[in-house]
């Protein structure tokens, strides 16, 4: 069944428009089968309309194209990529704030002559240029791992970004897509979500919580869920040592900062002892000392920038990965929620059922004692359809806020309870309003069972390849670092052995 279906326009709570993608940008990935993107620069912006203050605006280079964007809009980016596709796994960026504790002040020393920035409170240490080098390798890395997923490389809102002539914060802006970014990833349809934004069966959903799965046991004793659990438990154990050693990391590089200044005054202290004793020897012996200083600072850049950016890029990965476990686990949740909800209105609508054969066993009996002809009960109801579910849902949407305060409708239905001039029409009212909420939980979860099946595969599919990918990153990592504390050694024992060789 089409989950789709056009309501009337009056119903419909978006303006219908076609949405033309940059053609330019599609153009230029066509033409190229191995075009790379790359942030060319990271400088402060002039504009300071609306800004209190001056923001890093980075430079990318979509071949031919120039194009200028701000973090925020790369932060933009990825959350609308999340909500329209949910199953895939879309890169990481860097963090806001947890940036500086995963940098050095080595690499901020190190970067500082490569990177001017002007004076001012923005190169305080809440904008330290180690992290503004770091965000610029980083999106880089974004972008070209975007642009390696085919059902991003096509998707409007990665096209939009990276055209120089759309204002990004201005797209996001139209209302088509201010719905896609508040509505709760859980009420989008999880391989349509801009076709289906106005679909209030999807808006209508329930939003499972983190205390919402204990209420469905049931569900942690199936095949598929314990697979996607040990998925889970591994990634958690992958990022806690990743964690580790990272931290190792920072400590070593902590270690070869702290180890300069001796070093430093040990190579002046064995020339000068080389000047009072007129000793090549021991001018050599200080020689290695200062050649041991730049070897070092070079091991704590190449570790610091190099190891660090993957490692990071790595764990960062894996709360991905668990994140996307979390989403298939929650859709299944779901529709248990989904499930429960409509067991109970249609033993709710069971009950109203025998109410009404039992008025009209009355009825029947009172127009037999009076002899009056009872008018002909015209009970047969009409099959509802998803139009008249569609208005239905929208008209009760947009309902007051204050008709949505807790407590506000038992207060009413006390209320009407005494002053209702009509109460056989408002008794039909709620049995048309039950039958309408059984229907709309029907949709739902044969919406929800078909897409299930879909989620899980989809993901699980990701899983597979993701592991895959991640072992073999992880250990041609492990082979660079090793590579790079074992050039450090050789050249320190060269060194060493060429000062006793002369």
């Amino acid at each position: 069944m089409d989950n789709s279906k056009v309501v009337d326009s009056t119903t419909s709570i978006i303006t219908r428009k076609d949405f033309l993608v940059p053609s330019r940008v599609t153009e230029i990935f066509e033409s190229s089968t191995s075009l790379e993107l790359h942030i060319t620069e990271a400088s402060k912006s002039n504009e300071t309309h609306n800004h209190l203050q001056s923001y890093i605006v980075y430079t990318i280079k979509v071949g031919p194209l120039m194009v200028k964007r701000r973090y925020s809009e790369f932060e933009m980016l990825r959350t609308c990529l999340i909500k329209t596709f949910p199953t895939l796994l879309i890169p990481p960026i860097p963090e806001k704030q947890t940036l500086a504790s995963n940098l050095t002040s080595t690499t901020a020393k190190s970067l500082e002559s490569h990177f001017p920035v002007a004076n001012g409170p923005s190169s305080s240490n809440h904008n330290p240029l180690n992290l503004i080098e770091y965000r610029k390798r980083m999106l880089s890395v974004f972008l070209n791992r975007c642009l390696a997923i085919d059902q991003v490389k096509k998707c409007r809102y990665f096209l939009s970004f990276l055209d120089p002539e759309t204002n990004f914060s201005d797209f996001l802006a139209l209302k088509e897509n201010q719905i896609l970014c508040k509505t709760s990833i859980y009420k989008l349809a999880p391989f349509d979500a801009l076709s289906n934004l106005d679909n209030q069966i999807y808006l209508t959903l329930p939003v499972p919580s983190a205390s919402t799965f204990g209420s469905f046991p049931e569900l942690a004793g199936e095949e598929q869920f314990e697979n996607f659990v040990k998925f889970e438990n591994k990634f958690s154990k992958y990022e806690a040592v990743l964690d580790n050693i990272s931290r190792t990391n920072k400590r070593l590089v902590k270690h070869f900062t702290e180890m300069s200044p001796d070093l430093t005054e040990l190579g002046s202290s064995f020339k000068a002892l080389s000047l009072i004793q007129d000793s090549n020897s021991i001018e050599n012996v200080g020689r290695v000392f200062d050649r041991t200083l730049i070897y070092a600072n070079q091991l704590s850049e190449a570790t610091n920038t190099g190891l660090l950016d993957k490692l990071i890029e790595l764990k960062n990965f894996t709360k991905i990965a668990k994140k996307i476990i979390q989403y298939n686990r929650n859709k299944a949740v779901q529709l248990k929620m989904v499930e429960k909800s409509l067991q109970d209105s249609r033993a709710k609508y069971k009950e109203h059922q025998k109410q009404e054969e039992e008025i009209s066993r009355i009825d029947a009996l009172a127009s037999r004692a009076t002899g009056s002809e009872q008018s002909a009960n015209s009970s047969a109801e009409a099959p509802l359809t998803d139009a008249e579910l569609q208005s239905a849902l929208y008209v009760n949407a947009r309902k007051p806020f204050y008709g949505k305060i807790p407590g506000i409708k038992k207060i009413n239905n006390v209320i009407l309870k005494y002053t209702d001039p009509n109460p056989d029409q408002t008794r039909k009212n709620r049995i048309y309003d039950l039958r309408l909420k059984i229907y709309q939980l029907e949709r739902q979860q044969e919406i929800l069972e078909e897409e299930l099946g879909k989620i899980n595969d989809e993901i699980w599919d990701q899983l597979v390849k993701f592991h895959k990918w991640f072992k073999t990153s992880l250990a041609q990592l492990v082979v660079e670092y090793n590579k790079h504390l074992a050039e450090y050694i050789r050249i320190n024992l060269e060194a060493w052995e060429s000062c006793y060789n002369r």
